[in-house]
């Protein structure tokens, strides 16, 4: 399993159980003008590849987000992340 850090001050990750899939709960909180492209990198990385249904992601008003993760593809969409910069660490646990 993955563990991760990320900035509390500029992004808020909260993981859920949504049946089988895990669903990530993003809300940006500061420095908007430099996460959002950073968030629309990771969507567009799922979009362009040849599996539909890896990760889907939802938008809210007041910068919210969602994406359900299948969980063969929760590695992926974590790196994902570290590699645009959302994260600040990344560890295997266990």
């Amino acid at each position: 399993m993955l563990a991760y850090q990320y900035n509390n001050k500029d992004i808020e990750i909260v993981e859920s159980k949504n049946g089988e899939d895990i669903e990530f709960h993003l809300q940006v909180i500061d420095h908007v003008e430099e996460i959002l492209p950073k968030l629309k990198a990771v969507r567009a990385f799922f979009e362009s590849d040849d599996v539909y249904t890896d990760v889907l992601f939802y938008t809210y008003p007041n910068h919210r987000y969602s994406a359900i993760v299948r969980p063969e593809f929760y590695n992926d969409f974590v790196l994902q992340l570290m590699k645009h910069k959302l994260l600040m660490q990344v560890e295997w646990v266990g």
